[in-house]
């Protein structure tokens, strides 16, 4: 099987677990070099054991490199890093975001979020992929070739109740987009953008109320908001990001994609 991504390096940020991981590892299946940021130490993920071992099986190398995306120092250290090891940067994935767990408790409305709360969702998911993507960009003009994926969200497009900054944190990424790819279309590099739906991960089930089993809460979240009346998983976002990132991509740039088994659509259903 011939491999799309043979011999690029990639870095991916909140690659610990969940949809980060699994882009990882679908790149690293087809032989891409992958730069795994976390926010916390790789052992306390799940599975975050055997991660490093889980990406070099497919016989490419993997380097962890633990950096809050929203402090512009420890973003500069995880490109050198990169850099230092690998010489270059092809592909860039922001997918780090930030749900509070006390938000999820609360649920609150918008006007009793505090500023604190506001201030570190938007640091963390709009302020996160513009330094990342900051950062590399130089060099990808240089190489005259490169790919920027954000990941945003759905609730950026058709709001999430009682998510206010998490919502509005994702619909400015899926316009710093288009500016980024208006940008640096003329170069080479290409950015695009990712809206997943309900996928099973970690924070997708962290967002179930105290009472309520994650089995329970994701089947009952789809049964009444996803048309195709089932959760996605990190691989159904995987795949999306691998056609981005790819060749078969290469001429598309500025897009932001739905994969979110067609939940837009339900704003479209009459009461019943």
């Amino acid at each position: 099987m011939q491999k799309m991504l043979k011999g690029k390096v990639a870095i991916i940020t909140g690659a610990g677990s969940g949809i980060g991981f699994g882009i990882a590892k679908k790149f690293a299946e087809n032989g891409c070099n992958v730069v795994l940021n976390v926010h916390r130490e790789l052992k306390e993920y799940p599975g975050g054991a055997n991660r490093v071992k889980d990406i070099e099986a497919f016989g490419v190398k993997c380097l962890v490199v633990k950096a809050d995306v929203s402090d512009s120092k420890q973003v500069a250290n995880l490109v050198k890093k990169t850099t230092n090891l690998f010489r270059k940067v092809d592909i860039v994935v922001n997918n780090a975001a930030l749900i509070p767990k006390e938000h999820v408790k609360h649920r609150r409305k918008l006007f009793d979020i505090p500023e604190e709360e506001w201030d570190k969702v938007l640091a963390v998911n709009l302020k996160g992929p513009f330094l990342l993507s900051k950062e590399v960009a130089p060099k990808m003009v240089e190489a005259r070739y490169g790919r920027i994926i954000n990941i945003s969200a759905v609730s950026g497009i058709s709001p999430l109740v009682n998510f206010a900054h998490y919502n509005a944190s994702k619909a400015a990424l899926n316009l710093l987009t288009k500016d980024m790819a208006l940008e640096l279309a003329p170069f080479g590099v290409t950015v695009n953008c990712i809206c997943p739906g309900l996928i099973r991960t970690e924070m997708a089930e962290g967002t179930a109320p105290e009472e309520m089993e994650a089995d329970a809460y994701m089947d009952r979240f789809a049964k009444n908001a996803v048309p195709m009346q089932k959760p996605g998983y990190a691989e159904d976002i995987a795949n999306a990001a691998l056609f981005f990132a790819s060749n078969l991509g290469s001429y598309i740039t500025g897009e932001v994609l739905v994969v979110a088994g067609g939940v837009p659509l339900m704003r479209s259903k009459l009461p019943e």
